[in-house]
């Protein structure tokens, strides 16, 4: 633990150093990780391959290319981001100065052990701040990599912020400990994502986006499919079918379960249900830690594989009237970390929006909106707190600093109203400043109705008159 506190006091040196605050030390530090993901790529995928069994193409699109991209996005976004939001203010200068929070301690996720350390890291440093990366030790390979190779590219640097993504149980260490010292924390802690599938969808292209989203990494992606509220059975085999064969474990797009523990709790998972129905797959093979993608009716509402985050490929139907139930069935548990639903109807999409509470909502998709800049990744309640990704990413790892500059002198006003001794004719002259909003505002809108009539008669009465004035030389009208 000596080691480690040294290390933090060496990071903290160079923060108030200010080395960090500048855009010439975001940008080379940007430049850095994509020269990492770039040069050791081929590393990169040979560590996801042994730990998750990841094929190439799956590592490269889902961990390199994706925080490739995340970086390159701030790099064209810096200097907006980092510029003060000037505020309107009459007789002085006020503005909000984004000033990073210093040293960040980022606790990573085994699921995919490149993207979601390096990408929040990418979201960190933007923001000016030194970072300590802890990866995740059930990803054993990919941690080692990042431990050895990740330090020869970056500045080697209480904590001045958390980031932890992992399960609700550990968050709450992680939130306690953190309690103890006062320091914030993001928490990404998966949770729920029930997908809804509307009467009249189109099957063909909602069960390619499920199966895609749901069997993805082996159903190890806190924001996939967790159950489907439709009955679409037949469908949605026939689809899994489609793009991971009808021997999944000779297939090299799927991939495998982490470690025996979690192969484990799955498996547990599964038979905790007595009443279920495996439509297809639940077929297992625990020395080579994989579980074919399993699809099951019959599933009661209060088992656990409808309580907890499943975290593996196992993906519950439950049929429901409408989506009136549907929705009321996502808000009699836990807040979800994201919402997808499936529909043509505008209205049913607005009314899961507005009418259930989640992290996010997707609508005839899944997982794809990680891919959109702007928009944020966080839960809500349960499913954790604070969030990264684009401006909201920058904004959470900086302090947003009010910043006020007013002139010297005009004493005589302060004198007037501001200053003891208080007296009834300086609270006569301030509730008149406090009633002068409201004033202006009933003036604005007298003008708003007086100023378009005025107009209109000052035209008639102009046309009026040019019309009855007789032309000079031909004496008509």
């Amino acid at each position: 633990m000596e080691q480690y506190g040294k290390m933090v006091e060496d990071m903290r040196a160079v923060f108030k150093s200010g080395k960090t605050k500048t855009r010439d030390w975001r940008v080379s530090q940007l430049n850095a990780v994509i020269r990492f993901l770039t040069e050791k790529q081929r590393e990169i995928c040979e560590a996801l391959k042994l730990d998750l069994l990841k094929d190439g193409y799956d590592s490269i699109v889902d961990e390199v290319a994706f925080c490739i991209d995340e970086a390159k996005w701030f790099l064209s976004n810096l200097n907006r981001l980092m510029k003060d939001k000037k505020l309107v203010n009459i007789g002085s200068t006020a503005y909000v100065h984004c000033e990073p929070l210093g040293v960040i301690l980022d606790i990573g996720a085994w699921n995919y052990p490149i993207q979601i350390p390096i990408s929040t890291m990418i979201n960190i440093i933007a923001a000016g701040n030194c970072i300590v990366i802890k990866p995740s030790e059930l990803a054993e390979n990919t941690s080692k990599l990042l431990a050895n190779l990740l330090p020869n590219y970056m500045d080697p640097l209480k904590w001045d912020h958390v980031i932890y993504t992992g399960s609700g149980p550990v968050g709450k260490i992680v939130y306690k400990a953190a309690a103890e010292h006062l320091t914030p924390c993001t928490l990404e802690l998966g949770g729920k994502c029930p997908s809804y599938v509307d009467a009249g969808s189109d099957l063909d292209s909602v069960c390619n986006r499920i199966c895609w989203a749901k069997f993805k990494n082996a159903g190890q992606t806190c924001i996939s499919v967790d159950y489907i509220m439709e009955a679409f059975i037949q469908k949605l085999c026939d689809t899994i079918k489609e793009q991971y064969t009808d021997n999944p474990a000779q297939c090299d797009s799927y991939c495998q379960i982490i470690n025996d523990r979690h192969f484990q709790r799955v498996s547990d998972l599964l038979d905790s249900s007595p009443g279920a129905n495996i439509r297809l797959g639940g077929v297992s093979d625990r020395t080579a830690r994989y579980f074919s993608p399993t699809v099951v009716t019959g599933v009661g509402p209060s088992d656990r594989m409808m309580q907890e985050e499943i975290f593996g490929p196992l993906l519950p139907v439950f049929a429901v009237r409408d989506h009136k139930e549907a929705i009321d069935f996502i808000n009699g548990r836990e807040k979800a970390l994201h919402v997808n639903v499936f529909s043509k109807d505008k209205a049913v999409i607005d009314e899961f929006v507005q009418r259930t509470s989640s992290g996010g909502v997707s609508a005839n998709d899944c997982i794809i909106f990680r891919i959109e800049r702007g928009l944020p990744f966080g839960g809500v309640g349960a499913s954790g707190f604070g969030c990264y990704g684009g401006d909201s990413g920058f904004e959470n790892f900086s302090h947003r600093k009010s910043v006020l500059v007013k002139p010297q002198g005009m004493e005589f006003l302060n004198k007037m109203m501001r200053y003891s001794p208080h007296t009834p004719e300086k609270m006569k002259r301030l509730q008149f400043i406090f009633k002068l909003p409201e004033r202006l505002n009933t003036l604005l809108k007298g003008l708003a109705v007086f100023v378009p009539a005025a107009v209109i008669i000052g035209v008639v009465l102009y046309f009026g008159i040019t019309k009855g004035i007789p032309d000079s030389k031909t004496g008509h009208l």
